[in-house]
């Protein structure tokens, strides 16, 4: 399943963009144009990682409280997973324009394969450099930013790591209720770490994750009955599946052919092939792995657009490798045995990992 443009996290994102007066680059969110649209004072999107369309649905009573406020599901970017979704989410780009494609990231300046939130060398397992790499080499502009400057309303980003610094669930939920008792207009973007984490521990079916969602699901509906003239939006940046692993180190004639280790994602993998390889690279893999991934050239990710639509980075092509290889059943790629493994994953072409939810309340 490609991730549909017109339906999707960038969408949405823009669509906050319209309602507080503020430039877009992409088509809005019919649906969320027509609930911003109602003039409430608060908008807040509670994104939790992990909690695609599909987990609600095995996971979740049908009269709780998300899937009796389910409105539809919207398509996530590719690829689906937190890096590439969550920066869509706070910058209104899709990934081919923002960059952030994936965990890890090539940056040819240092010669290192970057994890680009936590810094961390991929494959050395230390800090990169001693300043935030992927921050000085594909920076962009936030959304919060881009919504103070227009001037009808406030921006404020509630996590570990946003404009309002939050601890723990209940922080969240807090700080969310304090902003919205505020007098002016404000969009409020709140992120949330579970159920990913525990998913990607104990497999995206486990029932310590039932018993996740059913807790954070009780924590949101509390707060939401606190709260007053706001629309509040719960979605996701990606769905889960459950994987085994392929070992890269157990196909030595694929690691002659590369010149650099992989990137990106495990399910979607960015491979660095040698000149004298490029023609015969992938016929080896579609031999090994055909049946599990799909693998696109450089200039088929281009025409296909598979990252998306816009003036795409310019160092996109260095960032996506020379072969894109995106799963599209239960497998994913590791380096080594060496390297963490997760029990289930996202970020390749299943509708499981693909469809997020948009959960609506409006409070009068």
């Amino acid at each position: 399943m490609f991730a549909d443009y017109s339906n999707s996290l960038v969408n949405l994102s823009c669509s906050v963009l319209k309602r507080f007066g503020a430039e877009y680059g992409h088509k809005t969110l019919p649906c969320a144009d027509e609930w911003m649209g109602k003039g409430f004072r608060n908008v807040v999107v509670v994104l939790l990682d992990g909690m695609g369309c599909e987990a609600i649905d095995f996971h979740l009573k049908e009269d709780g409280f998300f899937r009796s406020h389910y409105r539809c599901g919207i398509s996530s970017v590719f690829p689906p997973t937190t890096t590439a979704a969550t920066t869509t989410m706070e910058s209104g780009l899709t990934p081919a324009e923002h960059g952030w494609l994936g965990w890890s990231l090539y940056f040819g300046e240092i010669h290192k394969v970057v994890n680009a939130f936590t810094n961390q060398d991929q494959y050395e397992r230390c800090a990169a450099e001693d300043y935030h790499v992927a921050s000085r080499f594909i920076p962009y502009t936030k959304i919060y930013d881009k919504i103070n400057r227009a001037g009808v309303g406030h921006g404020y980003s509630v996590s570990h790591f946003g404009t309002n610094k939050i601890e723990t669930l209940d922080e969240m939920c807090e700080e969310i209720q304090r902003l919205c008792g505020q007098e002016d207009e404000k969009y409020i973007y709140a992120y949330w770490e579970e159920p990913d984490s525990t998913m990607h521990d104990q497999g995206c079916h486990s029932e310590c994750v039932t018993r996740e969602l059913e807790y954070l699901e009780g924590k949101i509906a509390r707060m939401s009955d606190r709260l007053e003239d706001t629309l509040l939006i719960v979605t996701a940046d990606h769905g889960h599946i459950d994987l085994s692993h392929y070992i890269l180190t157990d196909y030595p004639d694929i690691l002659e052919m590369l010149r650099l280790p992989i990137s990106v994602e495990a399910r979607a993998a960015a491979f660095y092939v040698k000149e004298e390889f490029r023609e015969e690279f992938p016929k080896r893999f579609r031999r090994h792995f055909g049946e599990e991934f799909l693998l696109f050239s450089a200039k088929e990710m281009r025409e296909k657009q598979i990252f998306g639509d816009g003036t795409p980075r310019e160092r996109f092509r260095e960032l996506a490798g020379d072969f894109l290889a995106v799963a599209t059943a239960d497998k994913g790629f590791a380096w080594s045995r060496n390297l963490p493994m997760f029990r289930s994953n996202h970020a390749g072409m299943t509708e499981q990992e693909m469809m997020v939810p948009l959960i609506v309340v409006e409070k009068q």
